[in-house]
């Protein structure tokens, strides 16, 4: 009874936000709801879209700045949470001392699907060329691709 009674109130406020903020009005309530409902206790949420059917929240959960991305039945799909390059595991550490050397890494986080599969996903920087790499729990270079001109930070 306790968690439905969080949940109503949950719902109530995604609604009232809502309403204040236009913004979101191309948000599905549905997202909302099952935003509040896994994370009832986040702070400063933003939404955007970030394609068709899928939509992106980025929150501040315990003090760390975190992101959800949810579909339109409010299903969460995946989670990415901002680490530190310390806490990256040892096979991924080895990987880019090995393949990335004199790189410059920012945006570290950690990434964690629907299934619990867990991937690690950071910007790489050297001179000139910018990459977004990721790595599996394994150490695994899973993906790599230049950054957008649109997507680098200063």
């Amino acid at each position: 009874m306790k968690k439905l009674l969080m949940l109503f109130a949950g719902i109530a406020l995604v609604i009232s936000v809502s309403a204040a903020n236009q913004k979101d009005d191309k948000i599905p309530v549905t997202a909302k709801v099952g935003f509040v409902a896994k994370f009832p206790s986040a702070q400063k949420a933003k939404w955007s879209i970030e394609k068709p059917g899928e939509f992106e929240v980025e929150y501040v959960l315990s003090g760390v700045e975190s992101s959800a991305l949810f579909d339109t039945k409010g299903n969460l799909l995946e989670t990415e949470t901002e680490i530190k390059e310390s806490e990256l595991p040892l096979a991924v550490k080895a990987t880019i001392a090995n393949d990335f050397v004199g790189y410059k890494l920012d945006e570290i986080e950690k990434a964690t699907n629907s299934k619990g599969t867990i991937s690690f996903e950071m910007e790489a920087a050297k001179g000139k060329e910018k990459l977004e790499i990721s790595f599996d729990t394994t150490g695994k270079l899973v993906s790599k691709e230049p950054l957008k001109e649109a997507e680098v930070k200063d």
